[in-house]
This record gives structure tokens, C-alpha cells and sequence, in this order.
């Protein structure tokens, strides 16, 4: 059973709506948890809040964010979403979660995105829309409740923490004769320019000192201290997935007619990680077009891989350099290949760009030689992903 402590602004009435939407215990908070600053608090809707330790936010647990529906049919009206720790064994634990409602203008309150996560500051970065007012971008602490917002910049096309904690990096939309423009963002709402340029893509390193962002078929390179950009071209298209190590991004990049994933280092050269796909896949393989990501476990690369509607699925290489799509049992959806445990995949099985019927979210280890999948969170039938990612792991900002 998950419980969650709820600050004090939140209206009775509010509160045991959304426990009892979400299925929460409600529980006064415990002794020592420090709930968010009251002052930082004037967000969109109300949010019931919780916390996790730091011991939580392990090697092997997960970051997800869940959203709610009034029925499991499809077209069913929102109802709700939540952000959650999920830890090793699968337990669930909220630290954030909104009810959803409909305005007679048509807007949405309390909907979020989850733009960006950094695990050293263990702070995940949450985007409210709102159609007539521009956007709220809302950072919350989920080991101390801290939590600070600002409003979005008009044009902000995507955003991501500043790892030193003082504000907000984002990249403007591009318009028809320049690229967008990349900023910082102060959380008194002061910004400040950056030489570099962008058209959305981004990843800021794991040490906090380097954004890379994208611009057609260039990187620009930013030194996050100095405030200096240098560019740097690429092979393509390429947009940034995950770091490899300090120096090193797994990129998917296209160019032309086709597509691949490529290690590529900071200067801008690159190597392969898979295959090249095409618009036009061959005959006698699966319609793959690209790849978002590979891991390695027992010696051999698995890929994540898109083939039109339908989402994601898993596959791997032949000796012969062949495609071929990796069955997991039960899988009736698409999947997001998380990480890696082991000798298992981390997979979440998700609900697919064509409403695969009875698609069921869950979160499963699997092991893709002997095909066996150990469940270890799943869903209510009325709950699906909107993201899952590995707490450890710094990842390209979140569209």
C-alpha cells in the first residue's frame, strides 16, 4: 500500500479526492520529513506530495510518471497523474500527483510533463500547461520536498534543470531563417543568453559542467562555468539519447533517407552502435526505420527500435548483421527499454501509438535469451506510463 504525506494548503475535500482517485493511504507526514516550503508553493493546482530517502533513488530504481483514466476504454477522460519512485522490487512510491480537470475553456489543470530528471540533485523538473496563461515550470526535491517554480518562457521549446541548482536551462522554438536560441533562465526570473544555438534536441552532462544541444546537423558544445559554445559537426541529424561515459552520447542519427544509431564524442566524430536503417526497410526483415537506444547484457546488444505505428520493440543483430524483433512473452503493447540489471533488460511495457487493445503497463525484468520476464510493478487496467526512466541515469531532456 503506498502512503503520502500532504501539505497543509491542500483543502480536505482536494486531499481525500486525490487519495482516493489515486488509491493512496493518507498519513500525517512522519517524524523529520521535511515538507515544501509554503512560500514556494503557488502552483497551478494543489499537488499531494511525498518523499523518499536517498537510499531509495538507487542503481536499480526508477523514475515514472502515471497517468490516471476514468475507465480503461479508449478516449477515456484523464483523471489523474502522479510522479513516482519505484524501487528494485517494484514497490511504487508517489512523490507527486495532481487531479486532472477540464476547463469550460477547454484547458487542463494540473497537467504535467516530466521535462527533465538529475539524480545528483535527486529533483525532478515538471512542466504545467496551461493554454491562455503560458506554462509553469515546477522543480521538486523528492528526498527534502523543496520545491521552487517560474514561468516558462514564451517560446521555451524544451527545458531542463540548471545543475547547479540555480535556475532553468531551455531551448527556444527555431524560426524560418534562424535556429532557436539556447538560455538560462534564473528562478527570479531573470534569463541570460548562451552563444549556442538549437532546434530542441539537448543533454546536459552528468558532472553539470556541459549542454550539448542540437542544431540541424551540428552540435553546439557549452561550457555551463565559462559560458562559452563552441559548434561542432556531426554525421547528420544527430539527437542525443544518453551519455556513455564523460565524453560520449549514444545519438540517434539521421540523414537522408536513413537513420542509425551512432556513439558520438563531444568533437563531433562517431562511430556505429547498430545498423543503418532506411525509409524503405528490406523484404525480408522487420519494417524497422530507427533505433532510440541499445543495451548489452550476457554479450550481445538489444535495441530499441521503431517501425511506424505501434510504438517501440525490442530487437537484436544477427552474425550476419540481419534485424530480428526479440518476443516478450505477453507483450501486446509497445515497450521502453529503461536499462539493464544483470543479466536482464529493464523494459516497461507501455500503451502504443495505435491503442494496442489490452495493453496492460507494467514494469518487468527480462531475460532476452531465455525469454523469461519477471513482473515487477504493474498497472491498474485504468493506468498508464507517460515516462519511465532510471533514477541513476542522466538522460537528454524530455520533450
Amino acid at each position: 500500500m503506498r502512503h503520502a504525506h500532504i501539505s497543509g494548503l491542500v483543502p480536505a475535500a482536494t486531499a481525500a479526492a486525490t487519495a482516493a482517485l489515486l488509491g493512496l493511504t493518507i498519513l500525517a507526514a512522519p517524524a523529520g520529513a521535511q515538507l515544501p516550503d509554503r512560500d514556494l508553493r503557488a502552483t497551478p493546482t494543489i499537488p499531494l506530495t511525498g518523499t523518499v530517502t536517498v537510499e531509495q533513488l538507487g542503481q536499480d530504481s526508477v523514475l515514472a510518471t502515471v497517468a490516471t483514466y476514468r475507465s480503461g476504454a479508449p478516449e477515456a477522460p484523464l483523471d489523474a497523474q502522479a510522479l513516482e519512485v519505484i524501487t528494485p522490487g517494484g514497490a511504487r512510491h508517489m512523490v507527486w500527483s495532481t487531479v486532472v480537470r477540464a476547463t469550460r475553456r477547454g484547458e487542463r489543470t494540473g497537467y504535467f510533463r516530466l521535462n527533465d530528471w538529475r539524480p545528483e540533485l535527486h529533483t525532478a523538473l515538471l512542466r504545467f500547461t496551461h493554454a491562455r496563461s503560458g506554462d509553469t515550470l515546477v522543480s521538486y526535491d523528492v528526498v527534502t520536498g523543496e520545491q521552487r517554480e517560474v514561468p516558462a518562457p514564451l517560446r521555451a521549446a524544451t527545458v531542463a534543470l540548471s545543475p547547479d541548482g540555480s535556475g532553468v536551462l531551455f531551448t527556444t522554438y527555431p524560426r524560418p531563417r534562424s535556429s532557436g536560441r539556447v538560455g538560462i533562465l534564473g528562478w527570479d526570473g531573470a534569463t541570460t543568453w548562451l552563444p549556442a544555438r538549437g532546434t530542441g534536441e539537448a543533454i546536459t552532462s552528468t558532472d553539470g559542467r556541459t549542454l550539448v544541444t542540437v542544431d540541424r546537423e551540428r552540435w553546439w558544445v557549452t561550457d555551463l562555468l565559462a559560458r562559452t559554445s563552441t559548434s561542432v559537426a556531426t554525421r547528420g541529424y544527430c539527437a542525443p539519447r544518453r551519455w556513455v561515459d564523460a565524453d560520449s552520447v549514444v545519438a540517434s542519427c539521421s540523414k537522408g533517407r536513413g537513420s542509425q544509431l551512432r556513439r558520438v564524442d563531444l568533437a563531433g566524430t562517431s562511430g556505429p552502435l547498430g545498423v543503418r536503417h532506411t525509409m524503405r526497410p528490406a523484404r525480408t526483415g522487420p519494417p524497422i526505420m530507427s533505433d532510440d537506444d541499445v543495451r548489452t547484457v550476457q554479450g550481445r546488444a538489444y535495441y530499441e527500435s521503431y517501425g511506424g505505428c505501434g510504438g517501440a520493440v525490442l530487437t537484436r543483430r544477427t552474425a550476419a548483421g540481419a534485424v530480428r524483433i526479440v518476443r516478450v512473452p505477453g507483450d501486446r503493447g509497445a515497450l521502453s527499454l529503461v536499462g539493464s540489471r544483470g543479466d536482464d533488460l529493464l523494459i516497461a511495457h507501455i500503451d502504443d501509438d495505435c491503442g494496442s487493445p489490452g495493453a496492460r503497463s507494467v514494469l518487468s525484468l527480462f531475460d532476452p535469451v531465455s525469454r523469461d520476464e519477471t513482473h515487477l510493478t504493474v498497472l491498474r487496467r485504468t493506468q498508464s506510463w507517460d515516462e519511465v526512466v532510471a533514477a541513476a541515469e542522466v538522460r537528454a531532456w524530455i520533450w
